[in-house]
């Protein structure tokens, strides 16, 4: 006679519920598991947000000094661009030449723009085929006149370094006597313009 006994119903029952719970965990683990890893191989695309802000707040002084050091970056050349864009200026498309000619006179980028716009609203305003967009060497019925922008700015770059800034003359408003005399007796307002727009171009 066989003496072995049969298990109950219920343990088998209860292992087949085990392994079915066990089965069911891991395949849900897994699951998580690549869920979670795709999501974070995924790349996150972040909306760049726009920011408003005022350059400045008054006109600066006239005597900001004209800096004589080049700026490693040329980002340059696009800040003047942009600058003259803004004022629908035909030099918008001379940015590199500025920025050229300030290189090779050691001057600050921003003082042949800011003249510009100071003598001829950018090159707006200015006596017919002179390419004379920073009223140098104009004196009533004569005027200098240059065959190009490209020209007018290395002529003039140069006409800054070695007629004034090698002479001293290293602000607006100690170059003005010199360039625009008559501006003097009107209380500066040269020197201004053109501090107040080497500080937006900064």
């Amino acid at each position: 006679m066989d003496t072995k006994t049969a298990a109950p119903l219920g343990v088998y029952s209860i292992n087949t519920t085990l392994i079915s719970a066990w089965f069911g965990a891991t395949f849900t683990t897994l699951i998580l598991s690549l869920l979670l890893v795709f999501h974070l191989s995924t790349p996150m695309v972040v909306k760049q947000q726009g920011q408003s802000f005022n350059l400045y707040a008054a006109l600066p002084d006239t005597s900001t000094q004209v800096s004589e050091s080049i700026e490693d970056s040329d980002a340059r050349a696009k800040i003047i661009e942009n600058f003259f864009k803004g004022y629908n200026s035909p030099l918008s498309k001379f940015g590199e030449a500025f920025v050229k000619t300030a290189d090779k006179y050691k001057l600050d980028y921003r003082l042949l723009p800011s003249i510009a716009m100071q003598e001829s609203n950018g090159g707006r305003k200015l006596i017919s085929d002179s390419f004379n967009p920073f009223g140098y060497g104009i004196y009533s019925s004569q005027v200098k006149r240059f065959t190009s922008f490209e020209e007018a700015i290395d002529r003039v770059g140069r006409g800054l370094r070695e007629d004034y800034l090698d002479k001293g003359l290293t602000t607006a408003e100690k170059i003005m006597p010199k360039y625009t005399p008559p501006s003097v007796a009107l209380g500066g307002p040269w020197a201004k313009g053109v501090s107040t727009f080497m500080e937006e171009l900064r």
